[in-house]
């Protein structure tokens, strides 16, 4: 399984432990059984296990559904039909009006002359977003003012958003078309696929350090100035054709084998999933949150893209200035990284398990040496989580499954120490 197509770049990634996953539930379950994957993210685990299992992944997030159905039931695209996709958005694209394709202009000009004076694209990159229709620049404020509204009646919301920020225009927009184009194929077999394809491509190139959506790159350093090897690598991400990166991922996908046993997506919350579910379920696979960082931070453009809808931004609090992250106003919030909720809410987790009297195998981080930012790196010990099982399951053991350093933050100050044991399987048997 070491060459499983990852889909999207995502806080802690399963791909290389999937072997050991699936192994530690094959001596729960038989082959065919039924497997509740209950907090799928990016699906490769859900994936995984659905070659040995029956599996119903979960996720309150649209686009691990998007991600894990294709990964499961992938539709190959020919030639010619990914052509035609690209085709129609290519049309759709040069149907806006004037307004919209001065934006790009304009920022074309300010990206060409960011060698001399980066400072243009700096602000660019920090009020580029049409969420907010004013700029320190008159140009640049104009050209937003003029352009949101067609934005907005053409649907085209990732540009309208997030446009100029994360993506520069011409990618938004490149998005958006292609986004377009789905819909008038969506009805088909394969629309998760198409989707899923546009979700990877979102994380291949927006601007920023790990493919994640949490923040934009930081193109100031302390003093004001602009950081020109931020720059620079800013300006390399936008370089990047959506249209010729969607075309490779559909190819990626197309190329995927459908997994052997059925794959059902489910997107809601894991607490009603788990309580409506009977004991038709052999085991349970749980990879919850471990961090104070909520997870939706980190993929709500993606959630924009698998929903398709227009969530408005959310404001800084106490502010109507758009957030830094330009975060969707219904943001999920998970109880797992709200440290007064968590130790409750992995009780219930166990709790809800032992109620359909199912084993489970729950992945988690050890605490790690913290930082001076965040001196408790995890929201429970895995001495805790012990105990919690057990309050619930007979026996408990927890499985070391190997080193690892999970891709955390971009700022170093947030690193901290890890431990050598950095990736363990709790196995609670009833």
């Amino acid at each position: 399984m070491g060459d499983a197509l990852r889909p999207i770049q995502y806080l802690g990634n399963k791909s290389r432990y999937l072997d050991r996953i699936v192994g530690v539930v094959g001596t729960l379950v038989r082959e065919g059984d039924t497997v509740l994957d209950l907090f799928a993210g990016s699906g490769v685990v859900s994936r995984a296990l659905a070659n040995s299992y029956q599996v119903t992944s979960v996720d309150v997030q649209a686009y691990s559904a998007t991600l894990t159905d294709a990964l499961c039931s992938p539709v190959k695209y020919g030639t010619g039909a990914r052509r035609e996709i690209v085709s129609v958005a290519h049309d759709w694209a040069d149907s806006l009006p004037a307004p919209v394709a001065r934006l790009v202009r304009l920022e074309t000009q300010i990206m060409d002359a960011a060698s001399e004076d980066p400072s243009g694209f700096v602000l660019l990159s920090e009020e580029g977003s049409t969420s907010s229709l004013t700029a320190t620049r008159p140009d640049l404020a104009d050209a937003k003012v003029a352009a949101r509204d067609h934005l907005l009646a053409a649907g085209a919301v990732l540009t309208a958003n997030y446009g100029g920020v994360y993506f520069s225009y011409r990618q938004a927009l490149e998005l958006d078309a292609i986004q377009a184009a789905i819909r008038h194929v969506r009805g088909l077999p394969g629309g998760s696929t198409l989707v899923a394809a546009l979700l990877s491509t979102a994380s291949n190139v927006v601007s920023t350090v790990g493919g994640h959506f949490a923040q934009p790159l930081r193109l100031r350093g302390r003093d004001g100035k602009p950081k020109m090897s931020a720059v620079s690598k800013s300006l390399s991400f936008r370089e990047k054709s959506v249209f010729n990166l969607f075309d490779i991922w559909l190819e990626k996908y197309g190329a995927v084998e459908p997994s052997k046993f059925r794959c059902s997506v489910v997107t809601a919350d894991y607490r009603d999933v788990i309580a409506s579910v009977d004991r038709g379920v052999s085991a349970i696979y749980a990879d919850p949150p471990y961090t104070r960082d909520h997870y939706s931070r980190f993929y709500h453009v993606l959630e924009t893209i698998a929903l398709g809808d227009n969530p408005g931004v959310a404001s800084k609090p106490g502010t109507t200035t758009p957030s830094r992250g330009l975060y969707r106003l219904d943001r999920h919030q998970s109880p797992f990284s709200i440290r007064s909720q968590a130790n409750r809410a992995f009780a219930e987790l166990f709790e809800y398990g032992q109620r359909i009297g199912a084993p489970m195998v729950l992945s988690y981080s050890p605490q790690g040496g913290g930082t001076t930012a965040r001196p408790e790196t995890r929201v429970a010990t895995i001495d805790n989580l012990v105990k919690m099982a057990e309050s619930s399951y007979a026996r408990v053991e927890v499985i070391s499954i190997g080193s690892s350093v999970h891709s955390r933050f971009n700022r170093t100050d947030l690193h901290g120490t890890v431990p050598a044991d950095a990736e363990m399987l709790l196995v609670a048997r009833p």
